[in-house]
Order: C-alpha cells, then sequence, then structure tokens
C-alpha cells in the first residue's frame, strides 16, 4: 500500500528552518497557554508538521516567515 505522502527530500538548510520554526511553534503555544494538552495532542503536532512542510515544498525557507505562517492557521485566543 503506497503513502498518501510523498517521501520528502530537504536540503539541510530546510531541515534546520524547519526546526528552528517548529521549536519556535512550540514556544509561542507554550507561553500563551491556548493548548492546555499541546504536547499531548498528536492532531496537532501532525497539523503543525504538514503545514511547516506544505510552506517548505512552496519555497519557503526562512524559519521566521515558516513560524508566522504557521501560527496564522492557530487560534492564540483563550476560548472560555
Amino acid at each position: 500500500m503506497a503513502s498518501r505522502n510523498p517521501n520528502r527530500f530537504y536540503d539541510d538548510e530546510t531541515l534546520h528552518a524547519l526546526e528552528l520554526a517548529l521549536r519556535d511553534v512550540w514556544q509561542v503555544l507554550k507561553a500563551h497557554d491556548l493548548y492546555p494538552d499541546w504536547n499531548a495532542d498528536p492532531e496537532l503536532k501532525q497539523e503543525i508538521a504538514f503545514k511547516l512542510m506544505a510552506l517548505a515544498d512552496s519555497g519557503v525557507r526562512d524559519p521566521n516567515e515558516l513560524r508566522n505562517r504557521t501560527l496564522e492557521g492557530l487560534s492564540l485566543r483563550r476560548s472560555h
């Protein structure tokens, strides 16, 4: 059975940018305490990973831009 996700190849620079962006996204989520179980939420982790990879696939290589565009798709408001 074939994977629904194609194998991707990222050069070292892109991998480093993705790593920095992911670290920063997690730091923002942690700082805002908006997702109480953010560290144990596999769906959130998958959503963030797919968004970062899609951005990298479209040519975004700047870690700050990767972070900002990924965070745009997440709700950073507390729900009461």
